[in-house]
Order: C-alpha cells, then structure tokens, then sequence
C-alpha cells in the first residue's frame, strides 16, 4: 500500500473509532440524533441550494428511519458507509478529550 493509502486508512480508521462511540452512545442518548439533525438543518440553511448535496438527502433519511439504520452507517465498513461518514453530522457529539483519546488508542497510534 502506498503511504497516501496509508494516509487515507487510518483517517478512515480514526473516523470509524469515533461513530463506533457515538453509535454506543445513542442507546442511553437518543438526543444524539436530534444533534446530528441540528447540525443538517444548519449546513443546508447555510448552503442554501436549491437542491442538496446527495449526502445531506442521504443524512436526513437515516436520521428519520430506525435507530438501527442510523447505528448501521456509523459502524459498517461498506463503502456507502465510509462515504457517508466523511461528511458525518455528527460533528461536535464526542468532545476534543475523547476524541484525543481514540487517536491515542487507534492501533498504530504513536506513543
């Protein structure tokens, strides 16, 4: 693998360690899907297309469907997942420390 893939396979592992938290999180805090519905609502206002991105359609119909769904995109490993995760309105549910955290953990992490 070259060093760019390198590069781009722990950015993929390190951002599927975080929505593996949030995803054990939103069991006990189902206010995590109305977080990442704000955070939708808020880039769509400040985009103000016409018509949306493709991933921010795809967003609010996984956030409006089952808990299941939702928990399915942010611990699969499907390229449709990937996809959808690089662009995850999820921002701001883990704070800097426990993101930090994950980081230190991801295998390969530098101690």
């Amino acid at each position: 693998m070259t060093s760019a893939a390198n590069a781009q396979r722990i950015i993929e592992d390190r951002i599927l360690a975080r929505h593996r938290r949030i995803a054990e999180r939103l069991a006990d805090d189902p206010g995590l899907i109305d977080h990442a519905k704000s955070n939708l609502h808020r880039w769509a206002a400040i985009r103000g297309d016409d018509v949306p991105p493709t991933w921010l359609v795809e967003w609010q119909a996984i956030l409006d469907g089952p808990v299941d769904d939702v928990v399915a995109i942010l611990t699969e490993s499907s390229e449709h997942a990937i996809r959808l995760r690089s662009c995850s309105p999820f921002a701001g549910a883990l704070s800097p420390r426990e993101r930090w955290q994950l980081i230190k953990e991801a295998p390969g992490a530098s101690r």
